[in-house]
């Protein structure tokens, strides 16, 4: 029974180099362990995705009630809409339910409790001897904007190196035929308006998508270079299961402000520096690549996906058109990018 429990929370994670330290060891065993048993109830992974913003929502209230009992109470609902997070993702996964506007609803629905959560430490918390214009200040650039933009990097980067799996594993005439297949012709009227920030949120986030790219094509032989699992190592310690942990235990400390400055300074610094180690590592990615092909042109062998065809030029091609980048809001997402 141990095993088989294992190898159902194994299938539900990510390749373990993308995924985030804190996400392995707190959130998606806990949000496992509450979507295991719904896959046989009616409960759908909207309905989780709507609890975890409802008690994300809830939490960002009683930070803002501005006693730190209240604060303590925002933190532990805080954190367990993170495990929610994490429980919708795991159970569209066990009973095959994706679709393209859950994933939209799920992060939209992210960023809602994000901005509740600051907004509700800016009332309830202004530290003494902080003015007005400092400590909202504090608040939008420290907590809004920081946590989103490290968010987009580790999100782009994990994004990045899941299509290239698919276009060396599998080609991109499959994977870009297959999501216009999956492409949707009704929309739910309830999920419009999240449809429609997503696309905002996106075209804002299109920037960092061109920093943080990764070669079309990872072989297996490229995907074990030690310098690229550091580097998506690196990534993950931007995303949300970090800072909903760091924010949770500057909380329980007392000392929302100090989250907000180890963000804002701490947390930017070490995307700057990411981002120049990704350059870096791009490059030396693309010249291993290069010869990697001549090495398989010249033995014969050409990297082919699954359908016995040379896809490599399609991936190029597709990039080039920019299909890559629209697959967010043309496609559902493959079970590997779900939360």
């Amino acid at each position: 029974m141990a095993d088989r429990l294992f190898d159902e929370y194994r299938k539900g994670l990510k390749p373990l180099v993308v995924e985030e330290w804190v996400d392995l060891l707190i959130y998606r065993p806990l949000g496992f362990f509450i979507a295991f048993p719904l896959q046989w109830t009616p409960i759908t992974p909207n309905m989780v995705t709507f609890l975890s913003a409802f008690v994300g929502v809830v939490g960002a209230v009683f930070m803002g009630l501005g006693t730190y009992t209240w604060l303590l109470w925002g933190a532990w609902l805080y954190a367990l809409s993170n495990v929610l997070d994490c429980s919708d993702g795991q159970l569209a996964r066990m009973t095959g339910t994706f679709s393209r506007y859950g994933r939209i609803y799920d992060g939209v629905a992210d960023y809602v409790v994000g901005l509740f959560t600051f907004i509700g430490l800016g009332i309830g918390w202004k530290p003494a001897g902080y003015s007005d214009l400092l400590w909202w200040s504090l608040i939008f650039f420290g907590g809004i904007v920081s946590t989103t933009w490290q968010g987009m990097h580790l999100n782009h980067t994990r994004q990045s190196y899941l299509r290239a799996i698919e276009h060396t594993e599998h080609g991109a005439k499959m994977v870009h035929r297959g999501a216009k297949k999956k492409k949707s012709k009704k929309r739910n009227l309830f999920y419009i308006p999240f449809y429609y920030l997503y696309r905002f949120y996106l075209s804002q986030e299109r920037s960092v998508r061109l920093n943080v790219r990764l070669p079309l094509e990872l072989p297996v032989e490229i995907r074990k270079t030690g310098s690229l699992r550091m580097l998506l190592i690196l990534w993950t310690f931007t995303g949300k299961g970090t800072h909903v942990t760091l924010l949770a235990a500057f909380l329980l400390a007392g000392n929302p402000e100090g989250y907000l400055w180890f963000t804002l300074i701490a947390g930017n610094l070490w995307v700057v520096a990411a981002r120049l180690g990704h350059r870096s590592v791009v490059k030396s990615l693309e010249k291993k690549l290069e010869s990697y092909r001549h090495e398989s042109s010249d033995s014969g062998r050409r990297p082919v996906g699954t359908d016995g065809e040379n896809h490599s030029g399609d991936a190029q091609n597709a990039a080039d058109r920019g299909e890559s980048a629209d697959t967010e809001l043309d496609a559902e997402r493959s079970d590997l990018e779900r939360n």
